[in-house]
């Protein structure tokens, strides 16, 4: 490296660049004067790495044992490619993988938004060669900006024109466009409706998404016609939701993999995530196989079964019958964020909020509360918490409490501001007590009920605790009934083994929710109770006017 230094010192930065290119295959390492001699300046006092950044960027930096072997597993799978592209290459784990495994590299394109990342992968590379100097380098760009201002169109089409084998690998970030939002940091997409989701979904959690996504769906658009292949390490539910858009974007990707791997070992985190493999320039596949990273171990098959999207393709053609549209109408608990006023405790017939404070309103508004916890752990009408109901619709004017509960009014106008500070933007523009999932059948005297966040789904029959309806949270979900008997019939059909069957191919455990609006309107329940000889009238559920808004899913 002294060498290097002396014989750079006294040349332009031009002049520079050519003699690194020479030594590692680097192009315009130095984009001015001044970079030259910073660069000079840094190595001759530290040559320290710069530490990853997880906030401003959502990086976790891909151990270098790890990326060589995604890169071994691409090799096998897709050959040697001419060209690489790393979209988001950080600190280069898998650009100096790739260096290392792939023998006929031509051109290699690096891009890394943070400055010093980019620099520090530079100095890696050109250690690197003047360590190994007989080792052959491809031209190597490595581009210092904006995955989402960069221009991959001129380089994918090359890659076609000369018959390329094309590998697009790396580790894109493991964060959503709102964290990065909250953290008023730049490396999100422009603001659009990227996902084109129309009314309340477009406003709400709906629209949220990963950035890996945003990521892997752009250069599998560009580059789906040719040869070679992505390997991706992503999340579970990332790799999910681009087989979910393969049904109505066709993308021309083929032998779909997802190799599982252990975040919490190889990155310190408590994320699912897997390496994704896909084929380019092939007819467009549904289905992914799902193996172990390191054993290879084959673990299950999922993905599109004709327009059915499940977890379990070999399971589900057994029970497929019951997978259809659902008479009744499942529905979320209610939607406050404002636990620490409007949840409750009871202890010795004194109520208390979430601050510690006695809470004296009239008794006819507080309700029996069950959240996803206590439907797991339900062995009848025992109560952690209980609620403040201040509207019996979505929409009621809560003003009127001032007459009709001046104690519950008075009480709810004490914490008037915790209310309008509430985050979520369905609240905007609505009365200033307001709650949703709430409705009619809310008040209903049963109600079967279920937990949206457990591994292990458990459907419960609750009713009237003390003549009072049982409230869920919208981590749950709900049908109610105004007869036991018809209840107790749904609940057995939702208990029997063809539906237990059933959710257990639709279902993705590592979800963030395992239950879904969704995936519950899916259960054709009216169609299991036919075949098992079971008369129920379900005419009242079929009513559109019942139906929820799709927020609540």
């Amino acid at each position: 490296m002294r060498n290097l230094i002396n014989l750079i010192h006294n040349t332009d930065y031009a002049k520079a660049n050519s003699i690194i290119r020479s030594l590692c295959g680097i192009v315009d390492y130095f984009s001015s004067e001044q970079e030259k001699i910073e660069f000079i300046a840094i190595l001759e006092t530290d040559t320290s790495i710069v530490c990853e950044d997880r906030v401003s960027y959502g990086d976790w930096q891909t151990p270098v044992s790890l990326a060589e072997k995604i890169c071994d597993v691409h090799l096998s799978k897709f050959g040697n490619p001419d060209i690489v592209i790393e979209p988001t290459c950080g600190l280069g784990a898998f650009v100096l993988s790739a260096l290392r495994k792939f023998q006929n590299i031509k051109e290699f394109y690096a891009i890394e938004i943070n400055r010093q990342y980019a620099s520090e992968l530079k100095l890696k590379i050109l250690v690197n060669a003047l360590s190994f100097p007989s080792q052959n380098y491809p031209d190597i760009y490595i581009y210092n900006t904006d995955f989402f201002e960069f221009d991959f169109i001129s380089i994918i089409e090359k890659s076609k024109r000369m018959g390329w084998n094309m590998a697009v690998i790396g580790n894109p970030p493991w964060v959503t466009n709102s964290t990065q939002g909250k953290n008023n940091s730049n490396n999100i997409p422009f603001k659009s409706n990227y996902f084109k989701l129309k009314g309340i979904d477009a406003i709400t959690g709906k629209s949220n998404f990963d950035i890996s996504e945003y990521i892997a769906l752009k250069l599998l658009h560009l580059s789906e016609i040719n040869n070679g292949g992505i390997s991706f390490l992503l999340k579970n539910s990332v790799i999910r939701n681009i087989l979910i858009k393969q049904h109505s974007e066709r993308l021309h990707i083929g032998n779909i993999e997802q190799k599982l791997i252990d975040a919490s070992i190889e990155f310190n985190v408590s994320v699912d995530a897997s390496c994704f493999f896909a084929q380019f320039g092939c007819s467009p596949s549904f289905i992914c196989n799902v193996s172990d990273f390191h054993s290879n171990t084959y673990i299950q098959q999922y993905g599109w079964v004709n327009d059915s999207f499940v977890s379990d393709t070999k399971s589900y053609s057994a029970v497929s019958k019951y997978d259809g549209k659902s008479s009744y109408i499942w529905r979320s608990g209610i939607k406050h964020d404002c636990a620490s006023i409007l949840e409750l405790t009871l202890s010795d017939g004194i109520y208390k909020n979430g601050l510690g404070e006695i809470v004296q309103i009239e008794e006819d508004l507080i309700y029996p509360l069950l959240k996803s916890s206590d439907i797991n752990n339900y062995n009848g009408n025992q109560f952690r918490k209980f609620i403040i109901v201040p509207q019996r619709r979505v929409g009621d004017n809560t003003s009127e409490l001032k007459y009709s509960h001046p104690l519950a009014f008075s009480y709810l106008s004490k914490y008037e501001n915790v209310f309008s500070n509430r985050k979520s933007s369905i609240y905007k523009g609505k009365d200033k007590f307001s709650i949703f999932g709430i409705g009619d059948y809310s008040f209903k005297p049963y109600k079967i009920v279920v937990s949206s966040l457990y591994k292990s789904i458990r459907f419960i029959l609750v009713s009237r605790n003390d003549r009072k309806p049982i409230m869920v949270d919208d981590t749950c979900y709900q049908l109610d009934f105004d007869s036991l008997e018809e209840a107790n019939c749904i609940l057995d059909a939702l208990n029997s083994d063809e539906i237990c069957s059933l959710l257990q191919s639709l279902v993705f455990r590592d979800a963030k929710r395992v239950v879904t609006k969704s995936l519950l309107m899916r259960l054709d329940l009216a169609q299991l109770c036919r075949d098992k000889g079971i008369a129920i009238d379900s005419q009242r559920f079929n009513n559109g006017a019942f139906q929820q808004l799709s927020l609540f899913d």
